[in-house]
């Protein structure tokens, strides 16, 4: 009875730690995958290319903002010049007509500048988008990296900075651009 007893445990023991083994070779298998990850928005923000992207775009805005404050002080004068009391009927409609086409090029300018800058800006980001995704590809065969998620998109809550690829495809990105 002591004999199975003693037998048993050591049994025990060796199916016991033959499955810790592969339980544990397992993890160490799970270990030796890594998911690397690029935060694109980083990329369009940081990288050189982008920067002038945006560059261009905010001289875009200023310009537009400068004419549109243009046109609403022509507005703005055109009210004043209509409160005068000594303007005949004649003289009175003709510049409300005006105010009022003042109005309608203000407002057409505003949405004409708009859908511009959007198109603009919806063209700058695909191209650099299109080069970035290009270049991460290449990256991932060249280095042998199993996968690489878009840090945002990938619902990505905390991940571990050593698998972050961002700044090197920032450097490899402007390198490339030549810029």
């Amino acid at each position: 009875m002591k004999r199975t007893l003693v037998l048993l445990t050591v049994l025990s023991l060796l199916t016991g730690s033959s499955a810790f083994a592969a339980k544990n070779e397992v993890s160490q298998k799970e270990q030796g995958f890594a998911v690397y990850y690029v935060d694109i928005q980083k990329v369009l923000n940081e990288s050189n290319k982008g920067k002038q992207a945006r560059s261009i775009l905010e001289s875009k805005v200023a310009q537009a903002n400068e004419k549109i404050k243009q046109m609403e002080e022509e507005i703005k004068k055109l009210k004043e010049e209509l409160k005068n009391p000594v303007l005949s009927k004649q003289a009175k409609a003709e510049k409300e007509n005006q105010l009022q086409q003042k109005i309608r090029d203000l407002q057409r300018f505003k949405q004409d500048t708009q859908l511009e800058i959007m198109n603009l800006e919806k063209k700058y980001t695909m191209e650099i988008l299109k080069e970035i995704d290009k270049l991460i590809k290449e990256y991932r065969k060249k280095n042998g990296i199993p996968m690489i998620v878009e840090l945002r998109t990938a619902g990505i809550i905390a991940a571990d900075p050593k698998y972050d690829l961002t700044d090197k495809i920032i450097k490899l990105y402007n390198e490339q651009s030549g810029q």
